[in-house]
C-alpha cells in the first residue's frame, strides 16, 4: 500500500509540516529547545506510524542530498548577510577564525587517531576523512540559537560557526581530492582562493547593478539560482565554491559602508539597501523551508533501533567526549573568550550529515554509521539546549537585580 500516490495527501502533509516547523521555531525561541530536535523527532514518529500501518516507504537519500546542498548554500548566505565587518570587530573575527580552525583540526585529529587505532586495516587518511564531518559546527543550528546573547558573544559564535563550516568543507575537499600533499597542493589552494575571490567580487558587483536597476518583481529566485549554479560548477571543478557564497554575502552586506561615496555615482544606494533587506528576508525564509525539509527527512530516514546498538552508543559517547574536551581546553587556556555558554554552542547538524554522504565509497567505514551521526547530533543539541537554559536563567537573574527600585513605600 503506497501512501504517496495521492497528491492531495502530499500537499496537505507538506503544509502541516511547514506549520509545525513554524510552531517549533516559536517553541525554540521561548523555551530554548533547538527546533532541530523537534524536527528530527517528528520525522522519527511519522516513520514509526507509517511502518506500523504497513505503507510503502519512498527512498529519501536523493532528496536528503539535494536539500542538504541547497540548505548549505542558503544557511551560509543567511549567516554572511548578518555579519557586519568593521574595524571594531576585527579582533572578534581573528579570535573566531583561530577558534574554528584550531578546534576543527585538533578534534578531527583526535577522532581520526581513535578510528585508526580501533579499526584494523584503516589508514590515517581514511580515518581523517571519516572523522572530519563530526568536527564541524552546524551554523544551521548555532546561528538562530545565539541571537539573544550579548553582541560580543553572539558575533564570536556566529563567526566561529561559519568559519567552521567553510574550513571544514575546504579541508574535506582537499583531503578527498588529494592522495598526498606536495607544494603543488599548496599552490593549487592559493589559486583556488584567488579564483573564488575574483569571481565573488565580479558577481557581487553585477548582481548589485541588477538589484538596483531591475523593475521586475521576480529577481531573488534568479539570484539564488545563479549562486547555486556557480556553486555546482565550482564543485565540479574542485574549487572552494562555498567560499564564493560567503564572500558574496559579506560584500553584499558591507559594500555600502565600504564604498558608499563611490557607489553613489553609479547606484541609488537607498534603493539598493531596500533590495538587500528584502533579499535577506527572502534568504532567511528559504533557509527555513529547506532546513525544515532536510531535518524532517533525516529523522524519517533513521531506524530508531540503531540507538540500541552498543557500538553506536559507545562510538557516539567517545565522539562527544572528544568534541567537548578539545573545545573546553581551547576556550579555557588558549582563546580565553569565556567558557560558558560558549562551550555548549557546538551543535552538529546539516553539514555533518552532508559531508558524511559525500565520503567516497572507497573511503567509507562501516562502523561510522548514520546511528553515530544521529547520536552526536542529538547529544550536542541537548547540551546546547542546557547551555541556553542556563544562560537564560543567568540573564533573568541579572535583570532582576539590575532593575531599579521605584517603589513609593
Amino acid at each position: 500500500m503506497d501512501l504517496f500516490d495521492n497528491s492531495y495527501y502530499l500537499i496537505a502533509f507538506f503544509s502541516i509540516l511547514i506549520i509545525a516547523s513554524y510552531l517549533f521555531t516559536v517553541i525554540s525561541n521561548k523555551l530554548r529547545i533547538p527546533s532541530v530536535i523537534l524536527l528530527l523527532a517528528s520525522g522519527i514518529i511519522v516513520r514509526q506510524v507509517i511502518d506500523a500501518n504497513g505503507y510503502e516507504l519512498p527512498d529519501t537519500q536523493v532528496f536528503l542530498e539535494i536539500f542538504g546542498i541547497i540548505g548549505l548554500i542558503l544557511i551560509v548566505l543567511e549567516g554572511a548577510l548578518e555579519l557586519k565587518i568593521t574595524k571594531e570587530k576585527t579582533r572578534t573575527i581573528r579570535k573566531s577564525f583561530s577558534s574554528a580552525l584550531f578546534i576543527l583540526l585538533i578534534t578531527t585529529l583526535f577522532l581520526a587517531l581513535i578510528i585508526f587505532l580501533v579499526i584494523p586495516g584503516t589508514d590515517f587518511r581514511t580515518a581523517f576523512i571519516n572523522a572530519l564531518p563530526m568536527a564541524v559546527i552546524s551554523s544551521a543550528i548555532a546561528i538562530p540559537s545565539v541571537m539573544n546573547f550579548s553582541e560580543k558573544k553572539r558575533d564570536f559564535l556566529i563567526y566561529e560557526s561559519i568559519f567552521s563550516y567553510i574550513l571544514g568543507i575546504l579541508i574535506f575537499n582537499m583531503v578527498i581530492h588529494t592522495t598526498e600533499f606536495t607544494w603543488m597542493t599548496a599552490a593549487w589552494t592559493v589559486i583556488d582562493f584567488g579564483i573564488v575571490i575574483s569571481v565573488s567580487f565580479v558577481l557581487t558587483i553585477l548582481l548589485l547593478f541588477f538589484l538596483d536597476k531591475t523593475k521586475m518583481n521576480i529577481k531573488f529566485f534568479l539570484m539564488i539560482a545563479i549562486l547555486i549554479l556557480l556553486f555546482d560548477l565550482g564543485k565540479i571543478m574542485h574549487l572552494s565554491s562555498l567560499l564564493l557564497i560567503l564572500i558574496f554575502g559579506l560584500i553584499l552586506n558591507n559594500i555600502g559602508q565600504w564604498w558608499k561615496q563611490r557607489m553613489n555615482k553609479y547606484i541609488n544606494v537607498e534603493n539598493l539597501n531596500r533590495g538587500i533587506e528584502q533579499f535577506k528576508v527572502f534568504t532567511g525564509e528559504s533557509a527555513f523551508l529547506i532546513r525544515t525539509l532536510f531535518f524532517f527527512l533525516f529523522g524519517f530516514s533513521l531506524q530508531i533501533s540503531v540507538l540500541y546498538d552498543p557500538i553506536v552508543i559507545l562510538g557516539g559517547m567517545i565522539a562527544v567526549a572528544v568534541i567537548y574536551f578539545v573545545r573546553f581546553m581551547y576556550l579555557r587556556y588558549v582563546s580565553r573568550v569565556g567558557v560558558f555558554p560558549e562551550i555548549t554552542i557546538a551543535p552538529r547538524g546539516l553539514i555533518t550529515i552532508l559531508l558524511f554522504f559525500s565520503i567516497p565509497q572507497e573511503s567509507s567505514i562501516g562502523l561510522i554509521s548514520q546511528g553515530i551521526l544521529f547520536f552526536v547530533i542529538l547529544v550536542t543539541s541537548l547540551v546546547m539546549m542546557f547551555g541556553l537554559f542556563q544562560s537564560k536563567a543567568e540573564i533573568s537573574e541579572i535583570e532582576m537585580f539590575d532593575t531599579p527600585d521605584i517603589s513609593l513605600d
